[in-house]
């Protein structure tokens, strides 16, 4: 079985809240768990959170930790106005940077105690920045692929007005109405908020941000191993 976690952008309550559900449905070591990023921002607590993840990644070995676009935004913010940090990352853009604080960056930084300044990036944990720094793109098992936003599909162009972005991180319409089998994999993502706070499920994708950033549910699904949408198990706080 694998479980895949949505956004959960700061809601450390909800996350603990829904690793309870998991381990009650019987979450197990050798179950795979994946998380599909946007981790920060938003939130009232995207400290406690990651502190949460990094525990969880220690204790539990068969955990993914997908980058969503916000934990990139931090990323460039800290490599944009800090020089003495470098993210060496291709999927980033420093001036994406410019508009992390107004996208939940200041949410981020008072969980620290911290606000927008000349030292800000100083009073996040070393262990948070290797964290974020840590996270994937993707991941793919049996018979699904796990992105963040989703997936650029065959024969489409990728342009974010001009930013040197990963679809992956970002990507939204191109990709939702793809009728594309993407390969042959079923496409788990997040990044974009389902309207009626229920997982998105279509024969080749799942979408699970159930807008846990904006008062909705934190959701996590399990997936069998072939896919059939009246088998997978949504758990939601």
């Amino acid at each position: 079985m694998i479980y895949a976690v949505g956004d959960i952008h700061g809601q450390l309550t909800k996350l603990d809240g829904l690793l309870k559900l998991l381990d009650d449905a019987g979450l197990n070591h050798e179950h795979r768990l994946v998380f599909l990023g946007d981790y920060v921002d938003r939130g009232p607590d995207t400290a406690g959170v990651l502190r949460r993840l990094i525990d969880l990644r220690s204790t539990r070995p068969n955990t993914t930790f997908l980058r969503g676009n916000h934990e990139q935004m931090m990323l460039d913010a800290r490599q944009k106005f800090d020089p003495s940090f470098d993210c060496d990352n291709p999927a980033g853009n420093c001036e994406s940077g410019v508009f992390w604080f107004a996208e939940g960056g200041t949410e981020t930084l008072q969980s620290y105690g911290a606000r927008a300044g000349r030292h800000w990036s100083n009073l996040v944990p070393d262990e948070h920045w290797q964290f974020l720094h840590s996270t994937q793109l993707e991941y793919e098992e049996g018979a699904y692929r796990f992105v963040h936003a989703g997936v650029l599909p065959p024969g489409k162009r990728w342009n974010m007005d001009g930013f040197a972005a990963d679809p992956r991180l970002w990507i939204r319409d191109v990709f939702h109405v793809s009728e594309s089998d993407f390969g042959g994999k079923v496409i788990v993502f997040g990044h974009t908020p389902t309207s009626d706070g229920m997982p998105l499920m279509r024969w080749n994708k799942i979408g699970i941000d159930t807008g846990a950033g904006f008062g909705g549910p934190l959701t996590a699904v399990g997936l069998p191993e072939i896919y059939d949408r009246r088998k997978v198990q949504v758990l939601q706080t």
